[in-house]
């Protein structure tokens, strides 16, 4: 049956529900007299005083930002006791649903998607309001190739900050970890523009190379890397980006604040400086042809304006048409089958793992090939491999549904390597595996279980907050553990008590509040986790 929605919302007809959050519903509507589709957002989470002044601060922010590489804001209203938003319709979608559609983004795209994200920012820094949410699900794309700035749900003004505590308190990270910088962890409320610099920097990595620098799980092991600044250059992935966007994301994304862009007008300057080289025109065709298409597009190689286009268009056209074939086949693994099998032997790898507890698990794994020469272990080019799940086939080649079992079997696309001595290389997110191997004439299969029944011991990071007036009262509060049909203490459980791959129940208990309880799926790999109860006062 089709959702049901109101017909009518203050004077907005409604069209239909787009879709639902954990704070309220969004609407497509019509604006009465603009006679234009728009989208009003509801928020129906009540008695959050905080939630409510941040819904109210992000509409009283978009009235202030008029530039039309931010989302407009035509209206907001209560009624009912509930708040709206009404705004601008922008008929696309999100600029993470294009990455994960298209893997990775051509760096012309890639750099005109930032150039007008500088445009939104420069507005907004000019005004002092930090965004500090800046990825690319904020990032919004029309089928006309317009890119917009959205969602400034938890952006700051330094000066009302200071005045309402409430809405950012210090210690507390607001933000999406994957994208925030050092600083954000720590004190969210201290942020300036160059965290939102640093965000747009993860950004453009992730669009250039189709991977995040830094896992999206947050652990310490994690955090340390993005404080220090740890992680594969771009250019180690793919030699083909440009040096430009290399070194812009290398600038945007140091760790040390003072030692990035101080603000966006130098990015904007690198980049137009870069674009002017080509078509604008042709490449936000090419991205509304990507926006508008159901599946992944191939993008046309994007020329210099300077050269000759018609000879060069031709060239391309025909090199990509081969170089296609031909990738296919070489990838594919036809002809090392076939015209170099007399070279080349195919090495397949079965690894088992715990089954993830979690769908869409953010834990990589992949393999890689050495070259066993007793000296220099040299890696085999085009052999980095990525580990997926097994899946049995009928003979119809339907994929068969299968019950959940306690491990898995994981599998890479064959490689195909010389005879000889090689060493393979296994790196599940902090755990890693070695193996030496001799390649003869026969099909060979290496099956590695290291990780079968791996756990980890948890670590758990409670607190407690008062939800009327934000305050701590973790010390206060008592924190159990449903352990063996019975609930004992955090406090008391010893180390190896608790370990990941399992659900765990977690209570809340502070004299004056109702309870809370948690109910929590850890993956296997996950050893720690941090609570933070926000207790209501018991009634009266």
């Amino acid at each position: 049956m089709p959702e049901s929605f109101p017909p009518m919302i203050g004077k907005y007809k409604i069209l239909g529900v787009i879709a639902h959050g954990g704070m309220g519903v969004v609407y497509k509507a019509e604006h009465p007299s603009l006679k234009r589709f728009v989208v009003i957002k509801k928020m129906t989470a009540r008695g959050n005083n905080a939630n409510a002044e941040r819904f109210k601060r992000e509409a009283q922010i978009l009235l202030d930002l008029q530039s039309s590489y931010i989302v407009h804001l035509f209206d907001y209203f209560t009624e009912g006791g509930y708040r709206y938003m009404v705004e601008e319709l922008v008929d696309g979608f999100a600029l993470d649903k294009l990455i994960a559609r298209q893997k990775v983004l051509p760096p012309e795209i890639a750099l005109l998607v930032v150039q007008d994200a500088c445009y939104a920012l420069k507005c907004a820094h000019n005004k002092g309001i930090i965004h500090r949410d800046i990825k690319p699900g904020n990032i919004l794309i029309s089928k006309r190739a317009e890119i917009k700035l959205a969602d400034f749900g938890i952006a700051g003004e330094k000066e009302k900050e200071a005045d309402e505590p409430s809405l950012t308190r210090t210690g507390i990270a607001l933000g999406t970890p994957a994208y925030m910088p050092p600083e954000q962890y720590e004190n969210c409320s201290k942020v300036d523009q160059r965290a939102d610099i640093y965000a747009l920097g993860v950004m453009l990595y992730e669009m250039t190379t189709g991977a995040k620098p830094f896992p999206g799980t947050l652990s310490m092991e994690t955090l340390n890397r993005i404080r220090k600044g740890k992680y594969i250059p771009p250019q180690k992935i793919d030699r083909t980006i440009p040096s430009v966007a290399c070194s812009l994301i290398k600038k945007m994304m140091r760790p040390n604040p003072r030692r990035r862009f101080q603000s966006v007008d130098p990015i904007i300057r690198i980049v137009q400086r870069y674009l002017k080289h080509y078509d604008i025109h042709e490449i936000r065709v090419q991205l509304a042809k990507a926006i508008i298409s159901p599946k992944a597009v191939v993008f046309s190689g994007f020329v210099p304006k300077d050269l000759t286009r018609r000879k060069v268009r031709r060239a391309v056209s025909m090199t990509a048409a081969a170089a296609a074939a031909f990738a296919v086949l070489w990838y594919g693994g036809f002809i090392h089958r076939t015209i170099l099998r007399s070279l080349f032997t195919p090495v397949d790898v079965q690894m088992q793992m715990p089954a993830s507890a979690l769908e869409g698990s953010d834990l990589p794994v992949r393999a890689f090939f050495f070259g066993n020469d007793g000296n220099d272990i040299p890696e085999i080019a085009g052999s980095r491999r990525i580990f997926t799940e097994q899946r049995e086939k009928p003979a119809g080649g339907v994929t068969v549904s299968r019950p959940a079992a306690k491990v898995r079997t994981y599998t890479i696309k064959t490689v195909f390597l010389k005879p000889g001595d090689y060493r393979i290389k296994v790196v599940a997110g902090p755990y890693v595996w070695w193996k030496s191997f001799t390649v003869a004439k026969k099909n060979q299969l290496i099956q590695c279980d290291f990780l079968k029944g791996a756990r980890r011991p948890l670590t758990v990071r409670p607190h407690a907050y008062d939800a009327a007036t934000g305050d701590d009262i973790t010390l206060k509060t008592a924190f159990s553990v449903l352990y063996n049909g019975s609930w004992r203490l955090l406090s008391d459980m010893e180390n190896d008590m608790m370990i990941s791959g399992t659900v765990w129940k977690i209570k809340a208990s502070c004299p004056g509040y109702n309870d809370e309880l948690f109910s929590l799926l850890l993956d296997w790999y996950q050893d720690e986790l941090f609570i933070s109860a926000n207790l209501t006062h018991t009634a009266q």
